[in-house]
């Protein structure tokens, strides 16, 4: 290489270094400065947000209030009206409510989005800063030592390069360690987006599910006034003849709709009450949370695995279809839904990685091994275990109803929008106890 071309080097890479870092400084208070803009105006909408969900809550405590002091009353046909009237107006804000904080998830998914945008972009960015200087570092090493010192005419200016150089390679090593620093920013980040997509999935669910209960406390209504003809006394004789037909509450159908699965209540229960001998859950709660599982997931037991099924649980599913010796392919799971995945299993709608994990503890407690999600006693006896986990089996009102809250919503359980599932599912167990003191003849 001849020396001019050394000194040419020399003069295009030193400019270079204090340019490149110059530029990077730059983008960072360029990119700063823009999301603190964009971060002031989504502060004031999620504050928006929350005054408003702050306003529905406080006026769904008021209805849950005067349910609570309505059910107090003697029982009378105004009582279950009123009482009826006060759900449906609850029902009506907690679908608002729910659409309130899906909107609010919207805003942070859309902020974690943009951060991850802003990572990715100074990742880029950097590494086209590392691709120049290592280019100048290789064009420099290209000329000779002698070459080197005969462009600078004196050894000063010689080892002056060769310092500066040196300083380059270490910032090198800088970006290098930048660039490894901001893909564990952008994972972070993106393991956060996956958290709320899949908070935002839940939601999607729950507000399907006060669609389903709403239409359900009107259809009540209607059905009750039309049975009575809005008459005292008619509601008292209907009230007599269902506390007093036994028969009839044995032999009434308990359906879970989604798995196809039907028998009569008291078949039902003894399968809750083998469950519960295991894991001393109730047999009415666990009866209410299948019950109420399966009658909201309109999509269960309609799916198929290849297309429905989160791809992170196919391995799983495979598996545990092959130690059972069934056929994947003919293997009923719940159907994907506009949002997010299906794939649950059974009865019991576990997740296939999720059902693997109780494994042994239901192999161990039905004395099944391998355990079939689609089996009654092995989905009654998983559900029961999962509830027994979180609480239920020291059957008081609130360990329930937090059991119930975190089999639905997990780790966000006491987020107040999801009030509505433990609630609902409270009341369901309150009728099935019902029904089963008069089996059982109490």
């Amino acid at each position: 290489m001849s020396k001019e071309n050394g000194v040419a080097i020399l003069k295009k890479f030193l400019p270079l270094i204090g340019g490149i870092f110059f530029m990077a400084f730059v983008f960072f208070m360029f990119t700063s400065s823009s999301l603190s803009a964009q971060s002031g105006g989504i502060d004031k909408l999620k504050t928006d947000l929350q005054n408003k969900l702050q306003t529905v809550q406080n006026k769904i405590e008021t209805y849950k209030n005067q349910v609570k002091q309505k059910q107090k009353e003697a029982v009378s046909l105004n009582r279950e009206i009123g009482i009826l009237d006060d759900k449906i107006q609850q029902a009506q804000l907690e679908t608002e409510q729910t659409e309130l904080s899906i909107n609010e998830l919207d805003l942070n998914i859309g902020e974690k989005e943009e951060e991850i945008t802003g990572y990715q972009e100074q990742i880029d960015q950097r590494k086209t800063i590392l691709a120049e200087c290592l280019q100048a570092i290789y064009e420099f090493d290209q000329t000779s030592l002698s070459e080197m010192i005969l462009a600078e005419g004196n050894f000063s200016d010689f080892f002056n390069q060769v310092q500066s150089i040196e300083s380059v390679q270490a910032k090198v090593q800088s970006i290098v360690n930048d660039i490894n620093s901001l893909k564990g920013g952008v994972e972070d980040q993106k393991s956060g987006l996956e958290d709320q997509k899949n908070e935002q999935s839940r939601l999607r669910m729950l507000q399907e599910i006060q669609k389903i209960a709403f239409q359900e406390q009107e259809n009540t209504k209607n059905s009750l006034l039309a049975q009575t003809k809005g008459q005292e006394s008619l509601f008292k004789k209907m009230m007599d003849k269902a506390s007093s037909d036994v028969a009839a509450i044995k032999s009434q159908l308990y359906m879970l709709e989604g798995v196809g699965l039907s028998m009569s209540l008291e078949d039902a229960l003894k399968h809750a009450e083998f469950a519960s001998s295991k894991t001393g859950v109730r047999p009415a709660f666990l009866l209410a949370v299948l019950k109420k599982e399966s009658s909201w997931g309109t999509n269960v037991g309609t799916g198929f695995w290849q297309s429905d099924m989160a791809p992170r649980d196919h391995d799983a599913f495979v598996a545990i279809c092959k130690e059972l010796g069934f056929n994947p392919d003919q293997m009923p799971v719940s159907r994907k839904p506009s949002y997010g995945w299906g794939g649950a299993m059974g009865p019991a709608q576990f997740l296939p990685s999720v059902w693997q994990s109780y494994e042994p503890e239901i192999a161990s407690l039905t004395g099944h091994n391998p355990p079939n999600p689609w089996d009654i006693d092995d989905a009654f006896t998983a559900s029961a275990l999962k509830l027994s986990k979180n609480g239920a089996s020291a059957q008081t009102y609130d360990a329930e109803w937090k059991a119930a809250m975190m089999y639905f919503a997990g780790s966000s359980w006491n987020n107040p929008v999801y009030s509505f599932y433990g609630d609902s599912v409270m009341d369901f167990t309150d009728v099935i106890q019902q029904q089963v003191d008069a089996i059982r003849g109490k």
